[in-house]
């Protein structure tokens, strides 16, 4: 079975965000876009594709998902983009972010940054505030570049985190309760 953790990068502006609208009408939304994805398969190289929906697609496509497990951080987010958009259904889904609620409850933010930053693991860059109201085709050649850098580093990131949590002997029931939950969801 292949591993693989993943990233989206979309779209998104002061009226139209995660803040403002719950995760399905966002990602529902006409207005939605996937600017680019970061995926890294099993312990490779992560790699950055930005491109239309049908070279993305091309590029999710080549996963063989029903061999694959999906490791994101908020997997709600990334693994509803790969079902509502892409009618993409992994093997199994993992989730540092509801890895992060079960081992911490709510008393430690559950946020990527954080956590990285509290487990030492490196630092979550800030490139994402330069994207805001920005459509993949605002970008310049260079924006898209430091943008892919700041998704990979968040896979890297989430990477790391997945395998500290599974290091501490993160319960395999809990791993089924998150799959099961994501799966209902997605």
């Amino acid at each position: 079975m292949s591993f693989v953790t993943l990233d989206f990068e979309t779209y998104y502006s002061q009226q139209f965000s995660l803040t403002r609208l719950t995760t399905e009408e966002y990602i529902r939304s006409p207005l939605f876009e996937v600017i680019g994805v970061g995926i890294k398969i099993d312990d490779n190289a992560t790699e950055w594709f930005a491109g239309s929906h049908k070279e993305i697609a091309a590029r999710l496509n080549k996963i063989n998902w029903d061999e694959s497990a999906l490791l994101c951080h908020n997997a709600m987010f990334d693994g509803a983009i790969l079902s509502f958009i892409f009618n993409i259904v992994p093997a199994y889904y993992f989730d540092t972010l509801c890895m992060a609620r079960a081992k911490h409850g709510g008393d430690v933010s559950g946020s990527l940054a954080n956590l990285v930053k509290m487990y030492g693991l490196g630092q979550k860059g800030t490139e994402v505030v330069e994207a805001v109201g920005k459509r993949r085709a605002d970008f310049t050649p260079n924006d898209l570049i430091r943008y892919g850098n700041y998704c990979i580093n968040d896979v890297d990131l989430t990477f790391k985190l997945f395998n500290v949590f599974i290091s501490d002997h993160f319960p395999l029931s809990e791993l089924d309760l998150i799959d099961m939950t994501l799966r209902m969801y997605t």
